[in-house]
Parts: structure tokens; C-alpha cells; sequence
């Protein structure tokens, strides 16, 4: 009798992925992982002590993506701001599902949403960044944050859900009319003060 194949964790995970990808996070359960395994579900639970430890496992690593994707946007050089708008964007057009799964899926677009009011420590150097660039205050630059977030957030939604097919000229177009017409609009307001 031949040996059995040993089932690691990663390729439990890449199997899941793989489903995500393709049909969302509501096509992962233990059956299709297994399927797309050619095994029992026996090795899943193996690796993982329940589905829900899975996917938490599967937005542990795109969120991973979507992070290596934005840091290294951030340091390409020149405009910073704009290449991470701009990676935001690739990201919902080459992993539309993950994408989904990070930005569109209830509670963690409602938590990602809360954080712009409120900011996190990310957002914080980003809006500082801003601040630095365009000479800024510090509530203005987070006002000018929130309005390209919402722009790029906006188009990215689009692209990930086919609603748009704009490529990376025209959100570039797009994304530097709005930052000109905020910063404008931010300073005016400024000197009004």
C-alpha cells in the first residue's frame, strides 16, 4: 500500500484561497476545500481546529497582500499619496474577491470606515505625509485624506465588482483632478480662517 500524502497547512490554505479567488468567501466550507484537495476533510481539521480559524487565516494572508501591495507602492518614489491610490485600485482589479473580502464585506467596511473618522496609526503617517506635502494643518490634510480615500474606494469598488473598467490612466486622471480640486477647496478655506 503506498504511503499517504501528507496534506500541510499551506496547501489547506492555498486550496481556500483558491476558491476565494474564484468564488468568494462564501465558497469556502470544508467539502469544497476538500475537493479542490482531492482528500477527506480530515486533513482541513488537522491544520485548522474550525472553518472560522481557516478564514481568519485566508483575511490573515490578503491582508498581507494588500499591505505588501500599499508598502510597496509607498516607497516606488516620487508621489507616495497618488501610487498608493493607484495600488488600491490595481488591487481590486487583480484580486477582485480578496478585495472584496478586506473592503466590501459588512462589518469590516463599516470598521474600515470608522477608522477615517477616527484614524489608526497607518492612516496617521499617511495623513502626515499629506500634511508634509502640501503644507496642509494637520484637519485639513486628514480632510483631504478622507476625500481621496473615498474617490479611490469608490473607483476600486467598481473595478472589483465589474461596475468599471477603468485603468490606471484614468484613475490617475481622476485621482489627481479631485486631490487638485480638495487641496484648492482646503486652502481657500484656510485663508479664510
Amino acid at each position: 500500500m503506498p504511503p499517504k500524502l501528507k496534506v500541510t497547512r499551506d496547501a489547506v490554505l492555498e486550496a481556500a484561497l483558491g476558491l476565494v479567488r474564484e468564488e468568494g468567501i462564501d465558497a469556502v466550507n470544508a467539502r469544497n476545500v476538500a475537493k479542490r484537495l482531492g482528500t477527506s476533510t480530515q486533513p482541513i481539521f488537522s491544520h485548522f481546529a474550525s472553518m472560522k480559524e481557516l478564514r481568519e487565516a485566508i483575511y490573515a494572508y490578503a491582508e498581507h497582500l494588500y499591505n505588501t501591495a500599499m508598502l510597496t507602492a509607498m516607497q516606488s518614489g516620487g508621489n507616495g499619496f497618488l501610487a498608493m491610490g493607484l495600488a488600491y485600485i490595481r488591487f481590486a482589479r487583480t484580486e477582485k474577491k480578496l478585495f472584496q473580502l478586506l473592503f466590501m464585506s459588512g462589518q469590516l467596511q463599516q470598521e474600515k470606515v470608522a477608522d477615517i473618522a477616527g484614524s489608526t496609526e497607518g492612516d496617521d503617517q499617511v495623513i502626515a505625509m499629506v500634511g508634509s506635502m502640501t503644507g496642509l494643518s494637520a484637519d485639513q490634510a486628514r480632510k483631504l485624506y478622507a476625500g481621496i480615500w473615498f474617490t479611490t474606494h469608490g473607483i476600486a469598488s467598481l473595478v472589483a465588482t465589474n461596475g468599471s473598467m477603468m485603468d490606471d490612466e484614468e484613475a490617475q486622471a481622476v485621482l489627481g483632478s479631485v486631490f487638485k480640486g480638495l487641496l484648492v477647496t482646503l486652502k481657500k478655506e484656510g485663508e479664510e480662517l
